[in-house]
């Protein structure tokens, strides 16, 4: 995955890394880079009055993975401060693409990421089904 940095990002959450994330030396271990992707994913939903699933007149509504990318650049360590930054690439309507950036308390890069999310419709015994972003959500991503 090439990436340039993030230019104007449309959301940041802090957070410090946590002795569970670790493996026995105290670094992070690489399977939670995308949980922090996620944490910021679903924080920036919620700044914008939304939730990864919500509902309407015609039942459950959501945003399942439909792909995840990462890429680490150095090591952290447990107590270290992150920042997670956010930006909403791509909106095709059904579609939502996230870039990440993982930087630390100097502001240097520890990691970059992507998501793709499609919004589905779930019915009870059913697969997942892709539907158009209703209009309240495209509104409420739009909103800065």
């Amino acid at each position: 995955m090439h990436h340039d940095r993030l230019a104007d990002p449309d959301f940041r959450i802090q957070r410090r890394v946590r002795w569970i994330e670790t493996d026995q030396s105290g670094t992070l271990h690489f399977c939670n880079i995308p949980r922090l992707m996620e944490e910021a994913e679903y924080a920036f939903l919620k700044s914008r009055g939304l939730n990864v699933v919500l509902t309407d007149e015609r039942g459950l509504i959501g945003f399942p993975r439909v792909s995840a990318d990462f890429e680490i650049k150095r090591a952290v360590h447990v107590d270290e401060l992150l920042s997670i930054w956010l930006k909403l690439i791509e909106n095709n309507g059904i579609t939502l693409q996230y870039r990440f950036e993982i930087t630390d308390e100097l502001h240097q890069l520890i990691g970059i990421g992507e998501f793709e999310v499609a919004c589905c419709r779930f019915h009870s015994g059913e697969l997942p089904r892709a539907i158009l972003i209703p209009d309240f959500v495209m509104e409420r991503l739009r909103r800065g």
